[in-house]
């Protein structure tokens, strides 16, 4: 009798144990500032997203992605916890790499977005179903099968105030297109290796920036009227500029 009750209690003791580790091993997250990614995590956003920002951290425990950028474009970058980039961070929520993303339940469809984390980047986000009218004829008229992802008002150098749209289609990176106050289409930019960029742009920012550190990404800007400029970034230290230049090397402005 004795032997029959230790085998009970040997494998009570073995099934709560399995349960201890089951419901350790359970995926969650909390939401942080980008304080909280390694310098290696932050590098990489400021070199290949340079004109974007941070909004907020997904810090994710028992997970394949132990941190997720969330970018004030919607964007999201997944990263290792000593911040290697691994891809796009819809793909890594939870404990799974699975394409799923959870942007219906309470982390992007809740509180969260309202939270004192990145509350203030919501003041220059326009509605995507408040889009003018004129917007999205344009959009429907010119990039048939884009979706568009994000909108917000923002300052270009030298148009002034414009409103930012980002369009997307899959199998192809965003691209973002600018529209003035009447909501004439100004340009359209998208992301592109800095080293693609003309010598004439490279020479005038070895040149005149010898100190500052350029960003691995820049972006090339289309004007209503098919010219081509380019949007360099650039940084010393804490000291961050975008400089905006002419194919030939010419400057723009310096935002």
């Amino acid at each position: 009798m004795k032997k029959v009750m230790i085998v009970m209690l040997v494998t009570m003791v073995a099934v709560l144990s399995s349960c201890n580790k089951n419901d350790q091993a359970v995926p969650s997250s909390q939401v942080t500032d980008a304080v909280s990614l390694p310098a290696k995590a932050v590098s990489y956003a400021a070199d290949n997203y340079p004109d974007a920002t941070i909004n907020y951290v997904l810090l994710q425990t028992n997970a394949v992605a132990r941190y997720i950028a969330v970018l004030n474009t919607t964007e999201e970058l997944a990263f290792t916890s000593t911040g290697d980039y691994m891809g796009d961070g819809k793909q890594y929520h939870g404990g799974h790499h699975d394409g799923d993303t959870i942007h219906g339940d309470t982390i992007h469809g809740g509180g969260h977005h309202g939270g004192g984390h990145h509350g203030g980047h919501h003041g220059n986000q326009i509605p995507v179903d408040s889009l003018p009218v004129m917007i999205t004829d344009y959009i429907a008229a010119n990039y048939a099968g884009y979706s568009v992802i994000h909108a917000e008002y923002d300052t270009l150098c030298p148009e002034g105030a414009v409103k930012e749209v980002m369009i997307s289609i899959s199998g192809s990176d965003p691209m973002k297109l600018v529209f003035d106050a009447n909501n004439t289409f100004l340009l359209h930019a998208s992301r592109a290796l800095y080293s693609t960029t003309p010598q004439a742009v490279k020479d005038y920012i070895t040149a005149n920036y010898t100190a500052y550190q350029v960003s691995n990404k820049s972006e090339t800007l289309t004007l209503a009227d098919n010219s081509v400029q380019y949007s360099v970034y650039i940084r010393l230290d804490s000291d961050r500029k975008k400089v905006r230049l002419t194919d030939a090397g010419i400057l723009v402005c310096v935002q």
